[in-house]
Formats: C-alpha cells, sequence, structure tokens
C-alpha cells in the first residue's frame, strides 16, 4: 500500500513537469531549435548558431600602456616658423636593450591603449613624415602585469 501512495506522488510530479513543459513551448520549441546550429557547419552551410555570441572580456588580464595624445594647435605661432597640426605621431616602443618591439601610430588626438607585456620599455615619439624624422623625448616606463601604465602626450606641431 506505501508503494501505491509513492507511485500516485511520482505520477503527479511527472504530470506537473508535463504541464510546465506544454506551457513553455512544448514540442514546437524542441522542433524549432532542434540543435546548435540553425544551418549546418561548413562546407555542407554557414554554420550560424543559435543565440547571441558569447564574448568574455578579459581587459583585467592584460597589461600596456594607455594615455591622451594632445596636439598643440598651429595657432599663434611666431612668423617663420612652420607647423602641421593634421600628421600623425608615431610612438616607438623599444625594451631597454635597445630591441624593437612595435611601432603605433596615433593618427588623431585623443585616447589611446597599447597592450603589451610586463617589462622596462623606453616609448619615443616622432612626427609621421616617413622615415626622416628623429624620434625624440624618450620616456622610461616600467609596465607591470596585470595593469596599464598611464602616460600622457603632448606633441608639438612645429617643423624643425
Amino acid at each position: 500500500m506505501e508503494g501505491l501512495k509513492e507511485l500516485k506522488w511520482f505520477i503527479i510530479v511527472l504530470i506537473g513537469i508535463w504541464i510546465v513543459w506544454f506551457f513553455t513551448g512544448g514540442i514546437e520549441r524542441f522542433e524549432e531549435k532542434s540543435g546548435p546550429f540553425i544551418a549546418p557547419p561548413a562546407p555542407l552551410g554557414t554554420g550560424e548558431t543559435y543565440g547571441e555570441d558569447i564574448s568574455v572580456d578579459t581587459s583585467f588580464l592584460s597589461s600596456g600602456i594607455e594615455g591622451t595624445l594632445i596636439s598643440k594647435k598651429c595657432e599663434n605661432v611666431p612668423p617663420g616658423t612652420r607647423c602641421n597640426d593634421t600628421r600623425s605621431m608615431t610612438l616607438r616602443i623599444t625594451k631597454k636593450s635597445g630591441e624593437l618591439v612595435e611601432d603605433v601610430k596615433l593618427s588623431k588626438d585623443g585616447p589611446f591603449k597599447v597592450s603589451m607585456p610586463a617589462g622596462d620599455y623606453i616609448i619615443s615619439q616622432k612626427a609621421y613624415y616617413g622615415d626622416v624624422a628623429p624620434y625624440q623625448h624618450p620616456i622610461v616606463i616600467e609596465v607591470r602585469s596585470f595593469n596599464y601604465a598611464r602616460i600622457g602626450l603632448v606633441f608639438d606641431n612645429k617643423i624643425r
């Protein structure tokens, strides 16, 4: 007799689960999303999947330099001084040993961010004229793991 009571509760629970399943879409929901793909994977189809792409922000794991570039505008310059405030700036990032890490071209004023591994670096800047302008104003900076070192750059647009 005890087994019959348990069987009755088991059937009631199953009926309850079926009611929830039915009102949440039932078989139509299952047929609508019958697999992880809307279309077969390549090369048979596009491989389009359901839902949105999930991206995980791992920026807290990276390191490098970040800052703001401010260009001095060509206003109120002395007569005879050549000035050009439409050119871009190149940052040359080298290790203290002199090994080139990266050249970064900054084409406009505003914030910038460059990812790189932890270490000691020398950052030099130059106006972008191709290879004719020298790198100048070196900054020695230490980049720590999981951290962005902040730097501020003021770009003098006078042509020397």
